[in-house]
Formats: structure tokens, sequence, C-alpha cells
């Protein structure tokens, strides 16, 4: 063979071999993994902390803070009208004794429109148990147990009138006093809604005087409470708490009904009377 062809073809095949080995190189670099890369780990999502209800909580219940608690909420999920640790810290403090305006589910995120304090609008409607009404009636220290008588009290209502009576010939005033309501539940003194808050966390027994107490009654009785304030003049007096039985079913109900009971009608038929129930509304 021609020596400068074998020394041609020893070129090539060194240059073959050459490409051989780079391509190798090439891929074996390619695949493994670059020690100077560095793997940066995927951001962790961020999250607020939200004012929820611990348990489910009634339409007209009373808060307290064992009702709510501080629950971790993902940033995006979380409502502008969302009570949070970030736009409002002393939330739990604050809504601590409100009362909640409609049903709330455990773990549910509160906020303001769910809940009402005392002293804000809405709050007496929303203390207010069903079928029942608030009335105020004037009173003093003379006529409201010497300024003892407090919010959630129970007290009974007395109706005193001037009357006209004829003694040897002479006309002569005459004053009588009768209960026409009893165990009645006062739902406010003037604008104070429930007792004062100790260092404890337990309520202050103090003496709250006031022009006005408000009262809870049902409709017929509302009605006949009107009727006394017209008629003569009105005093509370205050009941023990050995007394007060706010879960009984003649609570908050007149005196003269329970005497009387249940209102009936006299129907005739064939000349037979039939005594018919009328249900109080």
């Amino acid at each position: 063979m021609n020596p400068g062809r074998m020394i041609v073809l020893v070129i090539a095949i060194a240059a073959a071999l050459g490409a051989a080995l780079m391509v190798r190189k090439l891929s074996s670099r390619d695949q493994a993994p670059d020690a100077r890369t560095v793997t940066e780990a995927a951001p962790e999502p961020q999250a607020g902390r939200v004012l929820v209800a611990r348990k489910d909580i009634p339409v007209g219940h009373r808060v307290t803070p064992e009702d709510l608690g501080w629950q971790e909420w993902p940033i995006e999920a979380i409502n502008k009208a969302f009570l949070t640790q970030k736009k409002d810290p002393k939330a739990l403090e604050t809504y601590s004794g409100a009362v909640a305006r409609m049903d709330i589910a455990a773990g549910e995120p509160l906020s303001p429109r769910k809940l009402v304090n005392p002293g804000e609008a809405g709050f007496m409607a929303a203390v207010l148990a069903p079928g029942m009404r608030a009335v105020s009636v004037e009173i003093s220290a003379e006529t409201g147990a010497g300024g003892f008588i407090l919010p959630n009290d129970r007290v009974d209502v007395l109706l005193t009138e001037e009357q006209q009576a004829e003694d040897s010939g002479q006309a002569q005033s005459v004053h009588n006093a009768k209960t026409i309501l009893d165990n009645v539940r006062v739902l406010a003194i003037d604008q104070t809604f429930r007792h004062g808050g100790g260092k404890d966390g337990k309520d202050k027994e103090e003496v709250v005087i006031g022009s006005t107490a408000t009262l809870e009654l049902n409709r017929a009785d509302a009605e006949l409470l009107a009727r006394a304030q017209a008629s003569g003049q009105l005093s509370l007096a205050l009941r023990s708490i050995a007394d007060a039985v706010p879960g009984d079913e003649d609570s908050s109900r007149s005196h003269a009904t329970r005497q009387t009971g249940s209102r009936a009608l006299v129907v005739y038929r064939y000349g037979q009377p039939a005594r018919l129930a009328l249900k109080d509304q």
C-alpha cells in the first residue's frame, strides 16, 4: 500500500476514535448532576390566623372565651370580613361576651356581622328569647329595690293604685297594691346590659341605679304591663336566686294568667255547653 494512503487512513481512524470518545464524554456529562447546581426547595404556602368558633354556637348564645380560638388559615382563602390576628389581635377578648346573631358551626371563621357586643345596634334583639318582647318601665331607687336590681335578675312587678272609698259618708283615698307579674327577667337597667367583669373573669356585684328597667315579657304580659303603667305606679321586687327558676314553664307569665289557667270559650251546641281552650299567642 502506498505510504501516503496509510498515513491518511491512520489519521482518519484516530479522528473517528477521538470523536467517539468526545461524544461519550459529553453524553455522560449531560446525564450526571452538576455538583455546582443548587437545588431550590419549593416555597411553603403562607398562612394567617383567623378567629373561629371552637364549637357550634346557636343564635342568641352569649359567647365565652372557651367558644372562640385562633386557627391557621391559607392566606389566599382569607376573606376581608374575617377577624384575623394580624388585623385585630385582641378580637378574642373583644368578642367574649358578645351574642351570636346567627347559628355558627364549629370551625367556621367569624366576622363582625355574626356577633354583636353589648351597646351595639341589634344587641337587645339578639338577647331576647324567641317569642319574647323587651318592655321598659320607669323606676327609681324607691321603686327599683334601692338600685340592687341587676341585669339577668328576676323580679316581681307590683302595681299600686289609688282608689276612692267612702268612710262614714266621706270619700277617702285608699291605695291598693297587687302583684301583676312575677319571675320576670330583667334585661337591662338603663344602658347596662350585664354585670361589670372582674379581674378573675367573673361579674362584679355592683349597684346599678337607673331610671329605666327593660323587662323580658311575652305579648300578653307586655299588654298587661302597658295597661298597668297607665293606671298606677309600678314597683319592682327583687326575687331570691333560689326562687328564680328561668327554665320553669310558668316563668315570665302574668300572675293573673297562672291563676285563671288557660283561657276558654264556652260554646253551646244543641243546648249543651262545651269549653274550647284558647291558645295564647
